[in-house]
């Protein structure tokens, strides 16, 4: 590939980050939103200095590439700290992302100073475990995250991971060309690594800018222990005022309803009303939210001639995706098979 051509994909890239940098500074205040901007800015700050930098000369110097792209490393923990802060939300501290980036400032010097390209080997070898080692993580961590989200919420749209996983089966193909590319000075190698970080990073700030956050939620609550005969007047008291809310006042057609929601209406904290649910009912906060709404709607497929759309919003859902994979969970076919039957008879 032409030089010239490198330079069209930077400018490309410098567009794109600075703008996402952009919206996620206007998307408000929350710790994901301004790791999301940072990152952007970093990255569309080394592509600017990519454009002036970049030439056949350049390429031809093995040293100054390997500067060059030790000193871009020190994104590397930007990565991770916007995957630890989608899946373990406010458990990052200003310490532990001093330890992270340490390495990535550190080997950049050395090899400055030294010239000795070992530096450059030992960083790039640490980036790609550090990589490779957090992507794996994520993996493994997202189960967990969506069960605690259906401890808390009745809703899992615009809060779930399910697309991140996509997005890191297509991470790993990535980091292997960026490895190729810190090996090879090649600029078709260059150019595709760049193109497909972009392409992927489009996805990414997509789901992320639809994300609403959770660590308000997510919060644990210590519990002031009681004694066992208060204990049990507060689980009776608990059942009375949780039954008046779900099946009087009809709570869950609120499409966001939350647990914290049905903590405040009933006077008490989420650690209890969680271990109420959890422990007293059985099942999560989702299900037990869902299974009513799911047996509302059954009620008004039988009895109106609303369209099924309708009819999902009116029970509680607030999209027609949900509706039918939660129906289908708990009756164990779709809703417009459920009102056929039933009409039938």
């Amino acid at each position: 590939m032409k030089i010239t051509g490198i330079y069209f994909i930077y400018g490309l890239c410098v567009m794109f980050y600075f703008m996402m940098a952009w919206f996620f500074w206007r998307k408000g205040n929350d710790r994901l939103s301004r790791f999301v901007m940072l990152l952007m800015i970093v990255i569309g700050v080394e592509c600017v200095k990519d454009l002036f930098l970049i030439n056949d000369s350049l390429y031809s110097g093995r040293l100054m590439w390997s500067i060059m792209t030790a000193i871009d490393m020190v994104v590397v923990p930007l990565y991770a700290f916007v995957l630890i802060e989608l899946c373990r939300p406010g458990w990052l501290t200003r310490r532990m992302m001093i330890l992270h980036e340490a390495p990535f400032f550190v080997l950049p010097v050395l090899l400055i100073i030294t010239g000795s390209e070992i530096f450059y080997g030992i960083e790039v070898g640490w980036a790609a475990i550090y990589g490779f080692g957090y992507a794996i993580w994520t993996l493994v961590v997202i189960p967990r995250y969506h069960k605690h989200l259906k401890e808390a919420f009745s809703y899992d749209e615009n809060i779930n991971l399910k697309w991140l996983r996509v997005i890191l089966l297509s991470f790993f193909v990535i980091l292997g060309l960026w490895i190729i590319d810190c090996l090879v000075i090649n600029l078709n190698i260059e150019s595709v690594y760049m193109l497909g970080s972009l392409i992927i990073w489009m996805f990414v700030c997509y789901f992320i800018y639809k994300h609403e956050s959770v660590i308000d939620e997510l919060r644990e609550i210590p519990v002031v222990r009681s004694d066992e005969t208060e204990e049990a007047d507060n689980i009776t008291g608990l059942n009375s005022k949780v039954n008046k809310l779900f099946f009087e006042d009809k709570v869950f057609l609120n499409p966001l309803l939350k647990l914290s929601d049905v903590a405040d209406m009933a006077g008490t904290n989420r650690t209890y009303i969680s271990q109420f649910f959890n422990r007293d009912n059985g099942a999560s906060f989702y299900d037990y939210v869902n299974k009513l709404r799911v047996e509302y709607a059954c009620e008004l497929l039988k009895s109106s001639s609303e369209t099924i759309e309708t009819i999902a919003l009116q029970s509680g859902f607030n999209s027609i995706a949900t509706f039918h994979r939660v129906f289908s969970k708990f009756c164990g076919c779709t809703p417009a098979k459920y009102r056929a039957c039933n009409v039938a008879r």
